[in-house]
């Protein structure tokens, strides 16, 4: 399971199209794969829409009694 800390650089290394450290476990490669994918639809998504600076985050911390 990936944390939400490596979620979030996982995020960051997407958003600004730098490449994936190479010691990247498998699941962290399918999530970067994911994010990659995720943010160029949202950048595509925004233009049709007229939204100038889209933004793409993971919260720190989820809030809420989900059991």
């Amino acid at each position: 399971m990936i944390s939400n800390k490596k979620w979030q650089q996982l995020l960051a290394l997407a958003t600004t199209s730098e490449k994936l450290p190479n010691d990247a476990t498998e699941e962290e490669k399918e999530a970067y794969e994911s994010l990659v994918r995720d943010h160029k639809i949202m950048l595509e998504t925004a233009e049709k829409h007229g939204i100038k600076n889209p933004e793409m985050y993971i919260p720190f911390e989820v809030e809420g009694d989900f059991l």
